[in-house]
């Protein structure tokens, strides 16, 4: 599983590769500094049931036919995705 970071929570807002905003309160945060007690997870294609790691690369088995996906893809938006 990849380690938390705040390009993984819902109130993270990203501005370049290293910094962003934080949603609730407003201030800038490096992505790389340790979450808070807010930190809320977005969903991720590694915390679905489709999501098969056994294959090399890694594949999304919701859709009727496998497809080709990342552990941290964003699965905020896949009509597949389920919560293991």
């Amino acid at each position: 599983m990849c380690e938390c970071n705040h390009t993984h929570c819902h109130n993270f807002c990203p501005i370049d590769v290293a910094k962003g905003l934080c949603r609730l309160s407003g201030n800038l945060i490096m992505i790389d500094t340790p979450v808070c007690e807010n930190y809320n997870e977005k969903p991720r294609c590694e915390h679905c049931r489709h999501y098969c790691d056994k294959t090399s690369p890694a594949q999304c088995l919701g859709f009727g036919k496998p497809y080709w996906v990342d552990a941290s893809t964003n699965a905020g938006l896949c009509d597949a995705f389920t919560r293991r």
